[in-house]
C-alpha cells in the first residue's frame, strides 16, 4: 500500500490559519467545500482534546496518531457498511508505544473483514481482501497524514516523534500484509479441504 503525501498541507492549514469570514458566499454544495470544512472541524475538535497534553512526548503524540487512525478508518469504511462502521473509540490511557499502537490499529482495521466478505460475497477471497485493504488502507493514510499535520503545525514533528509515527506507520504495513497473507492460507486450505471432500463423496457413489 502506497503512502499518498497529498492530505499534507490541508491539516497544517486548518491548525495555522485564522477562520475566514462569513460575509464570503457558502459553497456548502461542493463536496470538495464539505470534505475540508469537516477535516477542519475534526482537526480542530483533536487540538481541544489534546490542549492540556505535552504532545512533545512520543507517547501522547501516538495517541493523537491512534485517535486520527481510527477516524480515517471509519471516514472510508462508511460509504461501504454505513455510519458510524468503525466506533470512533478512544483511550487516552492505552499503551502507546509503537508496537502496541500498530498492532491495535491493525485489529482495530481488519475485525471489519468479515462483515466486508458477507456484503462481497460474489467475489474471490483475494478480491475482497484487495478492496478491503484498499479501502481501509486510505483511511489509514488520511489518519496518518492529518496526525503529522497536527503535530507538524504544533511544531513537535520532530526526533522521538516523527521516528515514532514513521516505526508505527511501517508496523501497521507489515501487519496488514500479514493478514493478507494469513487469510489468503486460509482460503486454500478450505478450498483445499473442499476439494478433497468432494473426490472422497465422488468416489462413494
Amino acid at each position: 500500500m502506497a503512502i499518498s503525501s497529498s492530505n499534507t498541507s490541508a491539516g497544517s492549514t486548518a491548525v495555522n490559519q485564522p477562520a475566514k469570514s462569513n460575509n464570503a458566499p457558502a459553497k456548502s454544495d461542493d463536496p470538495r467545500n464539505v470534505r475540508e470544512q469537516a477535516r477542519q472541524v475534526q482537526n480542530t475538535a483533536i487540538l481541544k482534546a489534546n490542549e492540556q497534553v505535552s504532545l512533545r512526548s512520543n507517547n501522547d503524540s501516538l495517541s493523537l496518531l491512534y485517535k486520527t487512525a481510527l477516524e480515517g478508518i471509519n471516514t472510508e469504511l462508511e460509504p461501504v457498511m454505513g455510519e458510524n462502521a468503525a466506533q470512533k473509540i478512544y483511550d487516552s490511557g492505552i499503551d502507546t508505544s509503537p508496537e502496541a499502537t500498530a498492532e491495535r490499529i491493525v485489529s482495530f482495521a481488519t475485525g471489519f473483514y468479515g462483515r466486508y466478505k458477507e456484503l462481497n460475497p460474489d467475489k474471490s477471497e483475494e478480491e475482497n481482501l484487495n478492496n478491503f485493504l484498499s479501502i481501509i488502507g486510505g483511511g489509514i493514510d488520511k489518519g496518518f497524514a492529518d496526525a503529522k499535520d497536527i503535530l507538524k503545525g504544533l511544531k513537535v514533528y520532530e526526533g522521538e516523534v516523527e521516528s515514532g509515527v514513521d516505526k508505527t506507520y511501517s508496523l501497521v504495513l507489515q501487519g496488514l500484509n500479514n493478514f493478507r497473507e494469513k487469510m489468503l492460507e486460509l482460503a486454500g486450505n478450505n478450498q483445499d479441504a473442499d476439494t478433497t471432500s468432494n473426490v472422497s463423496n465422488n468416489s462413494t457413489v
